[in-house]
């Protein structure tokens, strides 16, 4: 079982129970993560890129003997904290009984895919896209948009075949009518068997399509409405 919460834009806590994964940590406007600190819980801090909505260097005041870093090899942690592992995509980590692959991304940093105990085949598994997307701007030039299509294509293809129980990615209102593109291509190669969670969302809550339900109507979606959302999920 696994209880996803959400913090801000792409920032989520999933807990399991054993320990809590922190992804993206940008803000916290209920201070959920202090809460649980406070608490002596164990806490994993999954850091994608250093993009500002994504990283917050604060972070760091949460360094403590439960308390372990992981992150894209770009950020700035090396020597700030005590327990920290840098990943670059195509890499592998395994720590306890955790395994953690690092995918690519369409921008900075990369993607994370966590099974939570390697040694248990039935064991939960997570995928946080971080800024993976399909980001065709319609309002940029045909040369970048048609970039952004190939590199979209070529980080998704790396996905094939790859099932997970909960999966955080961009559904951007920035976009517009590019908005579902992403998501859609990400579903293609991608099983998500017990929620699809929309991040990045920066507008208004997404309404899934009448095309995006046509495709994915038996994908589980859970759509976080502000901070502190909570979901269970068996």
């Amino acid at each position: 079982m696994l209880n996803v919460t959400f913090l801000a834009h792409s920032g989520f806590l999933v807990d399991d129970g054993k320990r809590c994964y922190v992804f993206d940590y940008y803000k916290d406007p209920n201070t959920i993560v202090w809460q649980l600190a406070k608490r002596g819980r164990e806490l994993w801090f999954f850091i994608s890129h250093s993009h500002g909505d994504h990283f917050n260097p604060s972070i760091t005041e949460f360094d403590g003997p439960r308390t372990r870093y992981i992150c894209h090899q770009d950020l700035p942690l090396d020597g700030k904290v005590k327990k920290c592992i840098t990943m670059r995509p195509g890499q592998d980590a395994l720590i306890d009984d955790v395994a953690i692959h690092m995918y690519g991304s369409t921008d900075e940093g990369g993607s994370f895919y966590i099974k939570t105990d390697f040694t248990n085949i039935d064991s939960d598994t997570i995928f946080h896209a971080g800024d993976l997307n399909w980001w065709h701007w319609l309002g940029d030039t045909p040369e970048n948009n048609r970039n952004a299509k190939y590199m979209a294509w070529h980080e998704f293809k790396e996905l094939t075949g790859l099932a997970v129980d909960v999966a955080m990615f961009p559904v951007d209102h920035r976009l517009e009518g590019a908005q579902e593109w992403g998501a859609i291509e990400f579903l293609r190669y991608v099983t998500v068997k017990k929620a699809f969670i929309p991040m990045h969302v920066n507008g208004p809550l997404w309404v899934p399509s009448v095309y995006f339900k046509a495709l994915y109507e038996d994908v589980p979606i859970w759509q976080p409405q502000k901070s502190g959302d909570e979901c269970t999920i068996n």
